[in-house]
């Protein structure tokens, strides 16, 4: 997951994460999200708070700061990172981008769960230097044309038993989105996403798809 989406009132965010602040730069919406941005996570120490982060882990081995970690890398018996480097977070978005390659420029899609206005994605915070990456599981098949990796978006009845301890036996049983498939959506967005600078809803208005002439839709 390169970009997200959050765009959603402060009563959303409260009742479902079950979190307050008064800050109101963390309502603020983002319609462009993507790595080296401020935005609100959820942690917990005594209790549940909401914390502005930096999207993105440095990295040790490299320049590039780590955006995103497969949670079956942290599985392995050869694993080179330790879950002990991490605390868990929740990562609210309303939905998530995803590019189709082409023979062209890669077409951006806009992906979302119609039936929750804000979603909880997985997430490792660093407190050191308070930054976090979004942990990622297999493409269930909605995705899967897109790209073979989506974003792991938990259950809210699951929030509790990740910022509280579960996290590692959560990791290890695994993760699926394929009971995801009947209430989430997909479509074209505009070419506007691709460029940083650009942040309004425009972004994530859906592009009517076309008909080639012999009566074929189009991507």
């Amino acid at each position: 997951m390169k970009r997200y989406v959050l765009e959603t009132d402060k009563y959303s965010i409260e009742e479902v994460f079950g979190v307050s602040s008064n800050s109101e730069i963390m309502y603020e919406p983002n319609y462009n999200a993507m790595p080296g941005h401020t935005m609100p996570v959820i942690i917990k120490g005594d209790k549940r708070q909401m914390v502005t982060s930096t999207w993105g882990l440095d990295s040790k081995d490299s320049d590039e700061n780590i955006y995103e970690l497969e949670y079956e890398a942290f599985t392995k018996e050869d694993a080179k990172i330790s879950l002990k480097d991490f605390k868990p977070c929740i990562i609210p978005a309303s939905g998530f981008y995803k590019w189709k390659e082409t023979v062209n420029d890669p077409l951006p899609f806009y992906l979302r769960v119609i039936t929750q206005d804000v979603l909880g994605l997985a997430g490792l915070w660093n407190a050191q230097n308070d930054s976090f990456a979004v942990l990622t599981m297999e493409a269930n098949a909605l995705v899967e044309p897109l790209n073979d990796r989506m974003p792991v978006i938990l259950d809210p009845k699951e929030f509790e038993k990740w910022l509280s301890g579960g996290m590692a036996d959560m990791i290890k049983n695994g993760f699926s989105g394929n009971h995801l498939l009947p209430n989430m959506s997909v479509f074209r967005v505009p070419e506007l996403v691709n460029d940083p600078s650009n942040n309004s809803k425009e972004l994530i208005q859906p592009i009517p798809k076309l008909r080639n002439y012999d009566g074929d839709e189009e991507d």
